[in-house]
């Protein structure tokens, strides 16, 4: 007599509710009289199992049979029933199977309402091969090796116990014991490259420390305070917790924030563009100043003009239908990016100006009476401040090249 066989004859009356003696012994390819002998050691188990005879007869449970003696609240069945579909589907090679069985060991069919993909866009099948490898060499306790390149651009060769992997702040990390430091370290998966897991199965147990201390000092990290104009709340609030952010009646977002003080937070910094603004430290700030100087030098065109400038300014497209509803970039009297807008001009009925800055324009008339000349020699400080290496005299020359193309000072 078979336990597997008695426990899956019991699955399967959960799942069907009744089932022939002779259905049964098909699907195990035994005899009825076996099953019946089946049945008879479940029910001197204690199984609440029942024949009936004539047409529409059969084997089946007592109604709620589960229910009465398993520990599961209904609550707690659902909860059970949600988390394997919620699994990534990275690792979901055997949910769908386990899933339904619980489904009929619980006897209810959830919604299937909820899909996990925690793949990066354009890379589903390599991230699931990578996932799928890594989950063999933790669970099969066998040694991996790559070439991984850190956060400082360097590349290494890593021979490693893989411990576990953990998803965390948008991104899979994988835990495990390095060979050559000796101790643990913490790998970020999508800059792990050339995977192989190896032959070479270990014993040891393995226990890495959390990959972040709840209240313990971070030895290379920074705390930085940052500004971001409104058009970033998508990302701000995507990327930072709520309890980090405060607004500010202007609707810029504050966030302050401790993140790993590497080449990382500069490159993460620079992808939010003009839209942030360090405010402490200040040498963070400072290095990201040269930092963004520098890429001006290495990417601007000799003599572009100050619309050129301008046009290596404009934000992306989502960014244009957030700041700007209008499609206007520039105040077409200063030059001004509009990128925020609570700096664009008002209407004579308040409405949003679709040309101007407030600075120039509000209620419907222009702030002051001033020449296409004076307007050049106002803004000349401004723009000598906020691009590194620019003196006064080419700031001039430039904006009395792009002046003219602006609203107010063309010429018909």
């Amino acid at each position: 007599m078979s336990s597997g066989r008695l426990f899956e004859i019991v699955y399967l009356l959960l799942e069907r509710r009744q089932m022939t003696a002779a259905e049964l012994a098909g699907r195990f390819e035994v005899s009825v009289r076996t099953i019946y002998r089946d049945i008879d050691a479940l029910s001197a188990a204690g199984v609440p199992v029942y024949t009936t005879q004539g047409k529409g007869g059969g084997v089946a449970l007592m109604d709620h049979y589960i229910l009465d003696r398993a520990a599961f609240t209904e609550e707690e069945q659902r909860q059970l029933l949600t988390a394997l579909q919620s699994l990534p589907e990275a690792a979901r090679a055997g949910a769908d199977e386990t899933l339904a069985k619980l489904s009929g060991l619980f006897r209810r069919r959830e919604t299937d309402w909820l899909q996990v993909d925690l793949s990066r866009w354009g890379s589903v099948e390599a991230d699931q091969r990578k996932f799928e490898a890594l989950k063999t060499a933790i669970l099969d306790r066998r040694a991996a090796a790559f070439t991984y390149v850190s956060s400082y651009g360097l590349t290494t060769d890593r021979r490693v116990l893989p411990a576990r992997l953990v998803f965390k702040g948008q991104s899979w990390y994988l835990q495990a014991y390095c060979s050559e430091k000796e101790d643990y370290r913490t790998f970020k998966v999508s800059r792990i490259l050339k995977l192989s897991v190896l032959d070479e199965r270990f014993s040891r147990p393995l226990s890495p420390p959390p990959i972040e201390n709840s209240g313990e000092p971070c030895p290379f990290c920074v705390t930085v305070r940052l500004r971001f104009t409104p058009a970033m709340a998508y990302r701000v609030y995507d990327e930072f917790d709520e309890s980090c952010v405060t607004r500010e009646p202007t609707g810029n977002l504050l966030v302050a924030v401790t993140l790993p003080d590497d080449n990382w937070l500069y490159g993460y910094l620079l992808s939010f563009g003009a839209m942030a603004e360090v405010l402490d430290p200040p040498a963070v700030r400072r290095r990201l100043a040269k930092m963004a100087a520098d890429i001006w030098r290495k990417n601007a065109e000799p003599d572009i003009g100050c619309q050129g400038i301008g046009r290596m300014m404009e934000p992306s497209s989502k960014e244009v239908s957030v700041m700007n509803p209008n499609g206007q970039t520039f105040c077409q009297s200063c030059g001004m990016p509009l990128c925020d807008p609570s700096v664009i001009g008002t209407e004579q009925d308040g409405s949003p100006s679709e040309h101007y800055c407030k600075y120039c324009y509000e209620n419907g008339a222009f702030t002051g009476d001033m020449t296409m000349e004076e307007m050049i020699d106002f803004c000349v400080g401004p723009m000598v401040e906020s691009t590194p290496g620019m003196t006064a005299e080419q700031a001039k020359d430039r904006m009395a090249a792009f002046f003219p193309t602006l609203l107010r000072w063309k010429k018909d």
